[in-house]
Parts: structure tokens; sequence; C-alpha cells
């Protein structure tokens, strides 16, 4: 009988990977602010003490991303969030839809944050539209599987991440939250399937190992689980998920001995 996965594990499959925007790869909001693009006088304005300060409202007497295509919005957006200015974002996106109400990547950033903050009816709105404003987009596909499952709607979610790895055979998020369904469902055979196929297209991504390791461990394969975890530890994983894999590998050693 294949072992359980322990609470710790399921914590992790439960998160998922969610993707921002096209491009942008799995969410690192200090990644992303990095090459804003903007000019100088936006970088002032929002590195300002009265911008930091006031938040909501800073564009009341004037609004300086008037003439800002939907892109240079979207980096508003991210550098907002990134310096803690979650409310300015969020009132950045909102605005920049008001204008263009059509463009997928600003439904996508702003279902994103929804998801994020556990809004999963809103997020689900902005990607049902995104989604019928592009329908071969495997990252909108991928995002409205995430905004399923908060819903507990896993069957849909998996056909949107079938759909999403049939566009893009190399998309590690749609193989990585497909996997976390199928070890969900207890279906670790499949689950394993596809965490080989992260580990294959990113090996340096933690994450995978560590849901690989799991699903080893389901499978009543101990000596791959601890493999997996120990790899996982050697690629510098946040220090929460480093100890939650140090105290896998002690509550299985002991086992073992």
């Amino acid at each position: 009988m294949a072992a359980r996965v322990s609470t710790h594990s399921a914590r992790w499959f439960a998160a998922g990977m969610l993707v921002f925007v096209a491009g942008a790869g799995l969410v690192d909001k200090a990644a992303l602010a990095q090459e804003t693009g903007l000019s100088e006088e936006m970088k002032s304005f929002l590195e300002s003490p009265g911008q930091q300060a006031t938040g909501a409202g800073a564009h009341k007497q004037k609004d300086p991303h008037a003439s800002l295509s939907p892109d240079k919005l979207v980096q508003v957006a991210l550098q907002h969030l990134d310096e803690g200015r979650a409310s300015l974002a969020l009132e950045t996106l909102n605005e920049a839809l008001g204008k263009f109400p059509n463009d997928t990547m600003l439904l996508s950033v702003r279902s994103s944050m929804f998801l994020q903050n556990q809004q999963a009816s809103l997020a689900l709105a902005d990607l049902n539209r995104a989604v019928e404003l592009n329908p071969h987009d495997p990252i909108l596909l991928t995002n409205r599987a995430q905004a399923y499952r908060q819903f507990g709607r896993n069957d849909d979610a998996r056909r949107d991440l079938d759909s999403a790895i049939e566009l893009d055979q190399k998309f590690v998020a749609a193989y990585f939250n497909r996997g976390s369904l199928h070890f969900e469902a207890e279906k670790y055979d499949l689950a394993l399937v596809d965490f080989n196929r992260c580990v294959e297209l990113e090996p340096e991504v933690p994450a995978a190992y560590f849901n690989r390791a799991s699903t080893h461990e389901a499978l009543g394969d101990r000596n791959n689980a601890v493999k997996d975890l120990q790899h996982f530890l050697t690629l510098s994983p946040e220090a929460s998920w480093a100890q939650v894999a140090e105290d896998l590998l002690k509550q299985w050693q002991s086992e073992n001995s």
C-alpha cells in the first residue's frame, strides 16, 4: 500500500504554481520589477515620498499614466506591488482596464492579484474574459485552472491544464499544477510523470523536486523521495520550505531507523 504524504507536503500541493503574464514566467515580483522600462519622470513620481505616503488617490490632481500603453501600465502596477503598494497597484490596473477593457495582459495580471488575495470569483471573471478573447494562451488557461481549483472545480481545472500543455509542451507551470491535481486525486503515477517533466524542463526549480519527493513517498519509494528532498535543499529554496524539507527528512530517517 502506498505511503501517505505528510501534511507539510500536501500544503505545497495546495499552493500550486501561478503565472503572471506572457513572458514573465513564475510569479516573482522582485524579478518582474527589475526591468520596468519606465521613463525617468515616471520613476521619479513612483519614488517620491509623497507618492509612497499617499497610496490610493495619489493621481487625483494629475494622471501620470494617461499616455502609457497597456504593457507600461502593467509594469507600473508591478512596481507598485513590489514596493508594497498593493492598493495602488490594483487602482492602476482598474484604471487601465477602464481604458483598455479587452487587453488580456491587464486582465491576466489583475486576476493574479485577485487569486493571491483569495478573491477567486473576481479572478475567475477576469480570466473567463481573457480566455474568451484569447483562447490559445496557455498562461491564461493555467491561471484559470488555479481559480477553478479554489472553487473545487478540479475537472475544469484539469481540462484547462490539458489544453495549456497541448498548446505549449514545454510549459512547466501547467505540468506542475496538473501534477498537483493528480496527486490530490491519488493518481500518483500520473503525478510522477508530470513532475518528472518539470524536472526535465527546468532542473533548477526547487518546487518540482519537493513535489516529486512527496509523490515518490506516496508510491512507497522512500529512497528516491529522500534523494529529491536532499537535492531540493541544495537549490536554495525559501527558508520556510527548507525547514519543512529538513523536518520531513528527519521524520523519514527516524521511521527507517
